[in-house]
């Protein structure tokens, strides 16, 4: 998977046609062999950039920040990149008519190992959902399957789960970087940071970061599209992912198979209502 040239020259068109000020991209990281996001605004600097299996992060994430809002921006997106998207847009925190989206029919991207990330092992929509220009012969949906380590999870005592996590949030630092690198948490002030913190003081202590963390997850339930930024940010390599597959699993069940970000225009799971839908929590 390399459309390097392909994006190249898209955009160098865009800047050649004035049609942008920045486009949003990946370069290589000038270290090793990893790449990292870049933000190009002029024509002369579009062959830093480079897209392959290496491109593995979630780049909308840089709509939310100031240096692109109010500007006309081209962005490449994933399949999970453009679930994303389609929430911001949904959510109001971008203008459709401000960007221009190369999508990409993604085949999957690697670790640092070189092998094929879970995520997109277990990904149920590849091809990129809102976009200008598609790059790559889409594959299409597919079937939905519980992540594997949740299942796993399931097949242990509640004890055993309460001691894994607690050992997960031990190590947890607050540093925030997961709320930061996640395209979907926007909110100028949020309750877990320790500066602002208004639901529980901010110590670095184990019980506050489960708090922090269980927080943090339950905001994004039903909106968390796997592309797993979260991860790829916290200097601990904690198992975040955990938290999210485990309430997209709820979610899932529970709300006439919602998936996140799947389709233009939808709100999301706590809009939708089915005099089907299960009712057993009801006092």
């Amino acid at each position: 998977m390399d459309y390097t040239k392909q994006i190249k020259e898209i955009a160098g068109k865009l800047f050649s046609e004035e049609k942008i000020d920045v486009f949003i991209g990946y370069r290589n990281s000038g270290f090793d062999e990893n790449q990292v996001p870049v933000l190009i605004h002029h024509y002369q600097d579009v062959d830093q950039l480079v897209f392959t299996e290496k491109s593995v992060f979630n780049l909308t994430n840089y709509l939310k920040y100031e240096h692109t809002r109010n500007k006309r921006v081209g962005l490449v997106v994933k399949g999970c990149d453009s679930r994303a998207l389609n929430l911001m847009l949904t959510e109001n925190q971008v203008k459709r008519e401000n960007l221009y989206i190369v999508g990409i029919a993604c085949e999957g991207v690697v670790d640092e190992a070189g092998q094929k990330a879970q995520n997109c092992l277990e990904c149920v929509m590849p091809d990129s959902v809102v976009f200008d220009e598609m790059l790559g012969t889409p594959s299409g949906k597919r079937e939905y399957q519980v992540n594997a380590d949740i299942r796993e999870l399931d097949g242990k005592e509640l004890t055993e789960r309460l001691t894994y996590f607690e050992e997960v949030f031990e190590n947890c630092i607050r540093c925030n970087a997961c709320r930061h690198s996640c395209p979907l948490c926007y909110c100028d002030k949020c309750c877990i940071d320790q500066e602002t913190s208004t639901l529980y003081h901010g110590a670095n202590t184990t019980s506050s970061a489960f708090h922090a963390l269980m927080t943090w997850s339950l905001h994004l339930a039903g909106r968390c599209v796997d592309c797993r930024n979260c991860e790829k940010a916290c200097p601990s390599h904690l198992p975040l992912h955990l938290l999210h597959k485990q309430n997209e699993k709820v979610v899932y069940e529970n709300f006439q198979e919602h998936q996140a970000g799947m389709i233009e225009g939808d709100r999301g799971a706590f809009y939708k209502y089915s005099m089907s839908d299960p009712d057993d929590f009801i006092m």
